[in-house]
């Protein structure tokens, strides 16, 4: 199924980074950590969990339906992400995420406003919604990667080690610009890349601070 897909995805992505990518079964357990007892809440019927780097991560398949399907898939998602968040490190809550695999999707839904609606509200932690392409597994995987913390875009711009420092500047802000960042957020994350070069992860962490403060 795609959302095993997507799972695999991620932990390949995040080894090319160099980071470490485990499995992190507790995530997706049904009790709070120290609790005997299972929660009586709704929680997702299939989820999977892993630790990314610094990013512990709930992936798990979600239906675009109607806005009010959507809900109430929120509405178990959140539960389990709290449930996971008390097996969490205390300095990796701030990271947590929801990666979620869209299935089944209905062809007379509105995909666009059920996506904003999930993608849009951080009560709980941050949600990103991929969407594959099954003509195009590869390019949709891609697109869904570049707007999580998994993103790498000085890889898109070709590196030419003679060419004058403002050039490749720009040609890579330009880039960046096309891929859907504004000109200042394309600006601040060059200089990001510039100073963190040698600190992935603390670059990566860092893109992000950035995007969601300008």
């Amino acid at each position: 199924m795609m959302v095993e897909e997507l799972r695999e995805r991620l932990r390949q992505a995040a080894s090319r980074m160099g980071w470490t990518a485990d499995d992190a079964p507790d995530f997706v357990a049904p009790r709070f950590r120290g609790r005997a007892d299972e929660t009586t809440a709704p929680l997702p019927e299939k989820a999977y969990g892993l630790r990314l780097g610094t990013y512990p991560v709930v992936v798990a398949p979600v239906t675009l339906g109607s806005v009010e399907d959507m809900q109430a898939s929120l509405r178990k998602l959140h539960t389990q992400m709290v449930i996971a968040r008390s097996y969490m490190r205390a300095e990796e809550v701030i990271n947590a995420h929801l990666f979620l695999c869209a299935v089944n999707s209905a062809s007379s839904s509105d995909w666009r406003s059920v996506i904003d609606l999930a993608e849009r509200d951080e009560a709980v932690c941050r949600k990103v919604v991929w969407i594959p392409d099954t003509a195009a597994v590869d390019a949709s995987f891609e697109s869904f990667r570049s707007r999580t913390f998994l993103a790498s875009p000085w890889d898109v711009a070709d590196e030419r080690h003679d060419a004058p420092l403002d050039s490749n500047q720009g040609l890579a802000q330009r880039i960046l610009v096309q891929h859907g960042l504004t000109d200042k957020v394309a600006a601040a994350w060059i200089g990001v890349v510039e100073r963190l070069r040698e600190d992935p992860e603390t670059m990566v962490s860092q893109l992000v601070a950035v995007r969601k403060s300008l």
